[in-house]
């Protein structure tokens, strides 16, 4: 269903200007001026990160599907998680060759092909990011992951078992959530 866009709006922004707060190579800050549709103008700061690719690489042993998930410690959130093989896309990358490349670094686990899963914008108010998600069906070992501070460990871990872990906050970080429950979705 797509919606169409009103001619006048009471939620759309203006913005007049941006200008760089803090810059560096993972992650942008900035201020913003702008206004609302009733005249109120303001600052509102934005947060400008390098896009990202992650990958749900699925496969059926014995009848049971499974995925491939990494069990990592977040410290920005200090938690314990597991999470789907995920990184930033380098400049001039495409997306499904990042998420290819993020699953054998951090799996030491290689994937041919891999197709778009969802798109989608972690924190629209206020995160200009995009995050790209791909699933990718069966996986080759080609050895150990070439980035070894990523996890603690990685794991195939039945699908089933996913909606617990979620409950759980166990899988609770946004592309791992978003990608994981388009699948549980398209299962049904």
């Amino acid at each position: 269903m797509s919606e169409p866009q009103p001619a006048r709006s009471r939620s759309h922004w203006t913005v007049h200007s941006e200008r760089p707060v803090y810059e560096n190579p993972w992650v942008d800050v900035l201020m913003a001026d702008v206004e609302l549709a009733d005249g109120t103008r303001f600052e509102h700061h934005v947060v400008r990160t390098r896009h990202a690719a992650s990958c749900v690489v699925s496969r059926v042993v014995d009848d049971r599907e499974e995925v491939l998930l990494l069990w990592r410690h977040r410290f920005a959130i200090d938690k314990w998680v597991w999470e789907i093989p995920s990184g930033l896309i380098e400049e001039g990358e495409d997306p499904a060759e990042a998420a290819r490349r993020e699953v054998e670094e951090e799996t030491g686990w290689r994937v041919a092909d891999v197709t778009p899963l969802v798109v989608f914008h972690p924190v629209g108010g206020m995160l200009r990011s995009r995050y790209h998600v791909f699933r990718a069906h069966g996986a080759e070992y080609v050895g150990e992951p070439t980035e070894q501070n990523e996890a603690e460990k990685v794991a195939w871990v039945p699908l089933d078992e996913v909606p617990a872990l979620i409950d759980s906050g166990q899988i609770a970080t946004s592309s791992s959530l978003v990608g994981l429950l388009r699948v549980l979705v398209d299962r049904r």
